[in-house]
């Protein structure tokens, strides 16, 4: 079974994408920005440590990250799959996953690439729906 063998960047920005075949569709995961999602929306990266439960050491990493964030080293993320088949583009959001972190400290993105995979199913299930609604309709 095809999956994207592709990597994102170890530093990656939005817009950047990967691409594999599979069966006859071509199928892209790009990165778009998460607006919606800030560094407080949940108690991962929060200054009491209480909250997070964390040992000194794990406590001053999420810190030093939290920093980062503030300082736009490190933004979170969607990945979010097109798919299209001989040129045309059956559906450019087939499938996505939101609230994912890009160039966090420390990390090299090849979570992107997993999440990418794990979306391809879904997103070549969609496609063969929206291939078969657009041959229906040409047929009437």
């Amino acid at each position: 079974m095809t999956t994207f063998t592709q990597k994102f960047d170890i530093f990656a920005c939005e817009g950047d994408s990967i691409e594999c075949e599979r069966e006859g569709f071509t199928v892209i995961a790009r990165i778009e920005s998460d607006n919606s999602y800030r560094i407080d929306h949940d108690d991962t990266h929060n200054p009491d440590q209480s909250v997070t439960g964390c040992d000194d050491a794990q406590q001053a990493k999420l810190l030093e990250a939290r920093q980062a964030w503030f300082d736009d080293e490190w933004f979170y993320c969607g990945i979010v799959i097109s798919v299209s088949r001989n040129g045309v583009e059956l559906d450019d959001h087939a499938a996505s996953l939101w609230g994912i972190e890009c160039n966090y400290p420390g990390n090299d993105n090849s979570y992107l690439q997993t999440v990418a995979n794990e979306l391809l199913e879904e997103a070549i299930e969609d496609a063969k729906g929206q291939r078969a609604r657009i041959i229906e309709k040409l047929s009437a």
